[in-house]
């Protein structure tokens, strides 16, 4: 493997640079990627992803777990996003307004020595309505940033949800319990 070839950056190294995310020189990047038509093409793919996963979340077909850099990205992108914070065990009354586009919920815990969780969300019937599985935990970790599409809460029954993540693989390791007392989806009201 020649020198140039080692210099070559990761989709990673680019995801970071995208998303603020890491501690990365842009500098650096910036230079690579202008000196190098593979690593060029490839933060084009990272661009092409980063436009995608915005249209997929507005368009309310993504749930999952995401970084505060991805949170950023999405700011600094338009993104209307509604945002919740929760300890274990507590319950929160939410809604969505008409015009949100992605509900994020920091949910606090211990994840001491935890490198991964399942989460599972159900109705107070009993019925599933999402889970995730091997959702990592950076090392330190004491909150999770949860996403769902506005469209998804908008929709949902009113009531209340249940969502408990485990310890992956660990159906008895219950991390934490957080409640939604949904209250339905609401528009804003006009002036004059």
């Amino acid at each position: 493997m020649s020198e140039t070839e080692r210099a070559c950056l990761t989709f990673a190294e680019l995801a970071d640079y995208w998303t603020a995310d890491a501690d990365v020189d842009p500098g650096a990047i910036e230079a690579h990627v202008f000196e190098c038509a593979a690593c060029a093409r490839l933060l084009g793919d990272a661009e092409e992803l980063r436009d995608a996963i915005r249209m997929v979340t507005t368009a309310g077909h993504v749930r999952m777990f995401v970084t505060d850099g991805v949170l950023n990205r999405l700011a600094r992108d338009g993104v209307r996003m509604r945002s919740y914070t929760l300890e274990p065990g507590e319950a929160i009354q939410c809604a969505a307004w008409a015009d949100d586009e992605v509900m994020v919920t920091r949910l606090h815990g211990n994840f001491e020595g935890v490198t991964s969780v399942d989460a599972e969300m159900r109705l107070d019937t009993g019925e599933q309505v999402s889970e995730a599985f091997d959702v990592p935990i950076r090392p330190g970790a004491s909150e999770l940033i949860m996403t769902l599409p506005a469209s998804f809460v908008r929709a949902a029954p009113n009531g209340p949800m249940r969502l408990t993540l485990r310890k992956s693989s660990d159906r008895a390791g219950v991390l934490g319990e957080y409640i939604f007392e949904h209250e339905g989806s609401f528009e804003r009201g006009t002036d004059g």
